[in-house]
């Protein structure tokens, strides 16, 4: 049986406890929402292996057929567009982790440079 100290200690941490909770569920359903209404057409934010180099990432949207709008703030973050000669399922053979709507999760941030230093 718990004491009264450890009863009030861990009454406590109950709002601790509650606000933690609340922020992965209003951080989680934002992110499953653009996952789930990822576009088959347009822009898309998609993300690669984080390991890969910008020139390997712009490779295989390339190879998929889309087109490269932007890097990303994240490593292995793109917004792309797909086009008519791409799809969804060709990102996802070319080594895409997550293909999201890049509205929903804000743009995934702009980085400084459009090309990601690539000339």
């Amino acid at each position: 049986m718990k004491s009264f100290r450890e009863s009030v200690h861990m009454a406590k941490r109950l709002p601790q406890i509650c606000l933690g909770l609340m922020v992965a569920l209003i951080t989680t359903v934002p992110v499953t929402g653009a996952i789930m209404d990822a576009p088959d057409q347009g822009q898309a934010a998609v993300f690669l292996d984080p390991r890969l180099s910008r020139a390997e990432q712009l490779l295989r949207i390339a190879d998929a057929g889309a087109e490269l709008v932007r890097f990303g703030a994240a490593p292995g973050a793109l917004i792309v567009n797909i086009t008519d000669t791409s799809s969804p399922e060709a990102l996802r053979a070319a080594g895409a982790w997550i293909i999201a709507d890049p509205i929903i999760l804000g743009g995934c941030s702009v980085s400084g440079s459009q090309t990601g230093g690539l000339t």
